[in-house]
């Protein structure tokens, strides 16, 4: 993790958790699970535009979430069904960088994942979640534990 040395003009972003939001389909069930945070970034580089695809961007994301499934009490990476590798569910953050002189942004981030049994099937997960900006600082983690779907 990079640190916030202002001098250099080095930030990494930081970032918090705001809410956990599930949403029920008609039958009762989770349908959707929408993690909401905020995010600072001092120097304003967060996020990458449609160019950034080759070099060090080549296939990045800038948002990594990784998903865990309680088993017996114990959490283990969500697995992919027909895999069996960890799933993947990174994302990646358009370019947010304003236009002018003052670079300095915040706001907030949603995220949706679908939590039906073919993509999160689990009944009781965690995750976290940290992002990066275009030099590659990482940001703070969230964490979350014992978030309850019902399927």
């Amino acid at each position: 993790m990079a640190c916030n040395d202002g001098a250099s003009g080095n930030f990494a972003p930081i970032i918090e958790l705001q809410e956990i939001e599930l949403v029920k389909n008609d039958t009762g069930r989770d349908s959707l699970l929408f993690i909401h945070f905020t995010y600072e970034d001092k120097d304003g580089n967060l996020g990458l535009s449609d160019s950034d695809t080759s070099g060090a961007f080549r296939g990045a994301n800038n948002l990594m979430i990784n998903f865990r499934e309680k088993n017996n009490g114990v959490y283990t990476p969500l697995l992919n069904r027909i895999s069996g590798l960890p799933a993947n569910f990174n994302q990646r953050i358009p370019n947010l960088t304003p236009t002018g002189k003052n670079k300095e942004i915040s706001g907030t981030i949603s995220v949706s994942f679908g939590v039906d049994p073919n993509e999160i099937y689990a009944d009781t997960i965690a995750f976290d979640l940290y992002i990066e900006d275009r030099s590659f600082n990482q940001s703070n983690v969230i964490e979350a534990t014992d978030v309850v779907l019902v399927q």
